[in-house]
């Protein structure tokens, strides 16, 4: 399979904003889900940091199979 280029500037200015909100939303997701399990079961605040690195973890994932075409 070729490679994509980014021969257009506006196709790099939309990767770079996809990356961004990507590991945006998923740290926002961990944060979320690991306060509310935090308030649910009364463990604060280890499930709130967990769930921050585990959205970290999937955040960066999900950027390496978005970029690993361009690699």
């Amino acid at each position: 399979m070729p490679k994509p280029k980014l021969d257009n500037p506006w196709q790099a200015i939309a990767l770079v904003s996809v990356i961004g909100v990507d590991l945006a939303i998923s740290v926002m997701a961990g944060f979320w889900l690991g306060r509310y399990l935090d308030s649910w079961l009364q463990t604060d605040p280890w499930l709130m940091l967990l769930g921050i690195l585990a959205g970290l973890a999937a955040g960066v994932y999900s950027v390496y199979l978005l970029i690993r075409s361009y690699l």
